[in-house]
């Protein structure tokens, strides 16, 4: 056994069963381990992980961890995923098409009560793409707004009293609607996220002129001092110095995801110098873009075009997803341990019950592979050993020898159990 391959716990799910099922809205721990461990496959992120497996197992608690050989980079990544996780699961806001209608009935009530019905049937109405776009379109029909009014700017030559609602549906940082105030020169306009930190709103307010209002429908929280406690002051400097002046506001809003989109997520890059794409793990089942990137990176594995990839195929290359059942005992492996194939060999881990504290992972030559699943499936070193005998030409007695030294290594490092 040698220590080579790398194994990365992503989540732990001793004490967060029901909220993984309220996060994926999948009705048992299967499901839901599959449509999260489907989420984090549609990432760019993942498919960059070279040969990497990412394995899940249900029974007694869940778990998901990703084995490979990392770069450095990479277990930091893997790391940040696993961060992302265990915050987002236990505290998230998904909006459904049905609350999305509602918040925008609370953001048409919002703009009534601060400028009045006649003045709204004045102003022209636009939209960040592409959210921005399904909320302006609920936002027409509840403000009775005629189709005229609605649009892209022109470009240029806006009269001085033409004002301009801009809908979005969310704001987190600003930034994209402080590109839309550099590309469009409007007199006047009023900002409409649909979520968004109460602060971020006043930041935009004082800091842009042109800016009349910035209204939204429900406040997002800041998570960054629970986040980072006593190092907040430390982290928010630094986010300064990173930002350099894109955006408003420089907090951590809480996680929100749409039934269409999921906002995209950033890491910093300390050798690039920059901002660049980070994880997303909404399940594909539950948003329509990650849905669309789920297909697109699954045709990419298949060596297809997108939209072309179809039957069995399909499945084939796109599986890299480790799904391991308890056996039948009364040799088992230990709740702890994961394990993950790489051709002939396999990788077995064992995962401490604190994350301070290092993971033990294992390489298995082909036979002690074969070893391993044999113990797995029969649960008894005589039944294992038939199981065996039928796939190798070996003496029964050296077999058993060989096979009850394997198991004593392994149950003596804890790997396996007696239940």
């Amino acid at each position: 056994m040698i220590n080579e391959i790398d194994a990365v716990l992503l989540l732990d799910g001793r004490r967060s069963i029901e909220q993984l099922l309220a996060f994926t809205r999948q009705p048992d721990r299967e499901s839901a381990l599959q449509a999260l461990a489907e989420g984090i496959q549609a990432n760019p992120l993942w498919h960059k992980l070279d040969g990497a497996r990412l394995v899940i197992r249900a029974w007694p608690h869940p778990l998901v961890a990703a084995f490979g050989d990392f770069s450095t980079q990479q277990r930091l990544l893997l790391a940040d995923l696993a961060a992302q996780l265990h915050e987002v699961i236990p505290h998230h806001r998904y909006v459904d098409y049905a609350a999305a209608e509602q918040a925008a009935e609370r953001l048409a009530t919002a703009l009534r009560l601060r400028f009045g019905q006649e003045a709204l049937s004045r102003f022209h109405y636009t939209a960040i793409p592409r959210g921005g776009w399904i909320v302006l379109g609920m936002l027409s029909y509840l403000l009775n707004l005629h189709p005229e009014q609605i649009g892209v700017p022109g470009p240029s030559g806006h009269d001085s009293q033409e004002t301009w609602v801009v809908v979005d549906d969310c704001a987190l940082s600003g930034v994209r609607f402080q590109q839309f105030l550099q590309r469009w020169n409007l007199p006047v306009v009023i900002f409409c996220p649909l979520f968004a930190p109460r602060e971020l709103c006043l930041a935009i307010e004082r800091a842009e002129p042109r800016v009349e209002a910035c209204i939204n429908a429900e406040d997002l929280e800041d998570v960054a001092p629970v986040r980072f406690g006593e190092a907040y002051p430390q982290w928010l400097d630094e986010r300064e110095r990173q930002m350099a002046g894109d955006g408003y506001w420089n907090g951590i809003a809480e996680y929100i995801a749409f039934a269409w989109c999921e906002p995209e997520t950033k890491y910093w890059d300390v050798e690039a110098g920059c901002f660049k794409a980070g994880w997303n793990v909404l399940p594909p089942s539950l948003c329509l873009k990650r849905r669309m990137q789920a297909s697109s990176q699954r045709s990419r594995r298949n060596g297809r075009a997108r939209g072309l990839a179809r039957g069995s195929a399909r499945g084939q290359a796109w599986e890299t997803i480790d799904r391991q059942a308890v056996g039948p005992g009364p040799l088992k492996a230990d709740d702890r341990v994961l394990w993950a194939s790489f051709g002939a060999s396999l990788a077995v881990a064992h995962f401490p019950m604190e994350a301070t504290e290092p993971t033990t992972c294992f390489e298995f030559d082909a036979i002690a592979a074969d070893m391993w699943r044999a113990l797995l499936s029969t649960g008894s070193l005589k039944e294992a050993v038939s199981l065996l005998l039928e796939n190798y030409v070996v003496a029964p007695e050296m077999l058993r020898q060989d096979l009850a030294s394997l198991m004593a290594e392994l149950e003596e490092s804890g790997i396996m159990i007696q239940h």
